[in-house]
């Protein structure tokens, strides 16, 4: 491991990212108009939409994706791959239930929305459910890359952190939206690139196309049709087709990180242009980093360098590989750190500058008294926020070091706001008889619940770290023999604490953590409005009805 670091090359391009992601911000905050909230938050609705389509499409990917998703498919199998089918589900949900009606209101937030449909309180309520989730996933965003870095270079993990953040707080906080826009877009090529070059170089490495398909078969990593219909199962055909719809649903379709860039755009015609254009690149990504986990796979068939305890996290499988394989290439793993880089940082600088606008519109905008300079004071308050809100993402990522891999830690932490957040818009716009008071009740049980069961699975996974795992089992025939020595040690020594079942709900597949969350907000809100009385589907503006439901 000590010889597996970057060369001078891998350090210069790594440099290239950072220093041109700044000089951006510092562009766009001093020559490019910034003084207005239409400007900050949407850049004055002028946005074209392919670099729209891009910027989203490099926050959605972050390092969550290019790092979680081949550690998942390494140790689980492929059922990832069966996310392709939310995803288009998403997209066509997306394009034609909820963008037209938040782009018939011309809203500046989708909370708004909530607000001209039940209340102010509902709105702030939910505003409040997503900047905590939100907040919650940021240092999950920057912890992936700087995990990578970590490997990479021999550098502390808790000193690379506040570098990259500080980075992106500074391009976001001066630059605005159209700031993040152009870095994404540049940062989605660098790491497109460094994907596809590891890509390229790794099946080569192992014999090509069909070797990897048919040691991946041999070990099992191509059985992705499991149609077990529990929902205690951590990956199969259900979980990661109709669980994961909810959680991208609540993500892409009414999350104010991604609706706020469609509505940057003038036209509808061309917002539904830029939810094409996401969806096709999104399948792609997801293929090429599933594809990338059977690559790993058959690479270490036959020494897990996770058993082997040549790395110390499971999420260090990718970065690992990447400079196993590319260690006589100068260079390769320099371009394929900074495209992880990169989307972490374009996946940062979205969220800081969506929790700006959120906090701003929903909690300080009515207390500024009415003047000439409220607008470009307004700005200025906006780039204050977004440093805040960086600083406590730093502070955050201490906090989340064992937790499990960063897949689980995304769906688990922002699970339990997610599904209530949903279940919000879904009872505004295909529920007519849904009022105020069914609605606040539908969100706080469903909120109440989920916190329950993510929180009581986590304390469980913390004291009982002798749980059952079901990964896939892995060889360490090839390694050497004081690895295995190491191991063989280590799985005969007695345990001394034995493990304790969890209690059922604890035990739910975190996949469906959204869905189970929405479900009961949907359930609820219509069972309390019917009880309460607010069943009068005549009070309700059509426009804050989705277009299918307004007959």
């Amino acid at each position: 491991m000590e010889q597996l670091v970057f060369s001078w090359i891998d350090y210069l391009l790594f440099s290239s990212l950072l220093g041109t992601s700044l000089l951006i911000g510092i562009y766009f905050g001093f020559f490019s108009k910034q003084d207005s909230v239409s400007e900050y938050l949407f850049g004055g609705k002028s946005m074209g939409y392919l670099p729209v389509a891009t910027s989203i499409l490099a926050s959605l990917l972050s390092g969550i994706t290019f790092l979680g998703v081949p550690t998942e498919v390494y140790l689980y199998g492929c059922q990832y791959f069966l996310t392709v089918f939310n995803t288009i589900a998403t997209g066509a949900l997306t394009a034609y239930v909820f963008i037209p009606v938040f782009y018939n209101l011309q809203i500046s937030s989708t909370y708004e929305y909530l607000e001209l449909r039940f209340s102010r309180a509902t709105r702030r309520f939910a505003s409040v459910l997503y900047v905590i989730s939100l907040s919650m996933h940021l240092p999950i965003v920057i912890y992936v890359p700087a995990l990578a870095f970590s490997q990479a270079t021999g550098y502390n993990l808790h000193l690379i952190t506040p570098l990259l953040c500080i980075v992106c707080i500074t391009y976001t906080s001066m630059g605005g939206v159209k700031a993040v826009v152009w870095t994404d877009t540049i940062q989605f090529i660098f790491t497109v690139g460094g994907l596809s070059t590891v890509l390229a170089v790794g099946v080569y490495s192992v014999g090509g196309f069909f070797n990897v398909w048919k040691i991946s078969g041999q070990g099992g990593r191509l059985d992705i049709f499991d149609f077990n219909p529990s929902p205690f199962v951590r990956n199969n055909f259900w979980s990661m087709t109709i669980g994961t719809t909810f959680s991208s649903l609540s993500h892409s379709a009414v999350g104010q990180k991604f609706i706020q860039r469609y509505l940057a755009i003038k036209s509808l015609a061309d917002i539904n242009k830029a939810v094409l254009f996401k969806t096709v690149g999104t399948v792609i990504i997801d293929v090429m980093c599933t594809y990338a986990g059977l690559v790993i796979y058959t690479q270490y068939y036959n020494c897990d360098p996770i058993s082997a305890k040549l790395i110390s996290r499971n999420d260090q499988i990718v970065p690992y590989y990447v400079m196993d394989i590319t260690k006589n290439l100068p260079g390769i793993a320099g371009v394929f750190l900074a495209g992880i880089i990169s989307s972490a940082l374009s996946t940062m600088s979205a969220g800081i500058n969506t929790l700006s606008g959120i906090i701003y519109d929903d909690f300080i905008e009515q207390r500024m008294p009415e003047c000439p300079e409220k607008d470009a004071r307004a700005a200025n308050i906006m780039k204050v926020i977004s440093v805040f809100v960086g600083l406590i993402s730093i502070a955050l990522i201490f906090a989340i070091e064992h937790m499990g891999t960063v897949l689980e830690m995304s769906y688990s932490f922002r699970g339990a706001a997610d599904g209530p957040l949903l279940g919000f818009f879904l009872l505004g716009m295909f529920f007519p008889c849904v009022g105020k008071k069914g609605a606040m009740t539908g969100a706080c049980v469903g909120l109440s619940f989920m916190l329950w069961v993510v929180v009581g699975a986590k304390w469980h996974m913390l004291y009982n770290p002798k749980s059952p795992d079901t990964k896939l089992p892995m060889s360490t025939a090839n390694c050497s023999v004081v690895a295995n020595e190491t191991i063989f040690e280590k799985t005969v020594l007695p345990t001394s604490k034995a493990y304790e079942e969890p209690m059922i709900l604890f035990r739910i597949s975190f996949l469906y953590f959204c869905l189970v969350g929405t479900v009961i907000t949907v359930a609820v809100g219509v069972a309390v409005s019917y009880i309460v009385g607010e069943s009068n589907s005549t009070k309700v503006d059509p426009d804050h009805l989705t277009p299918i439901m307004r007959r």
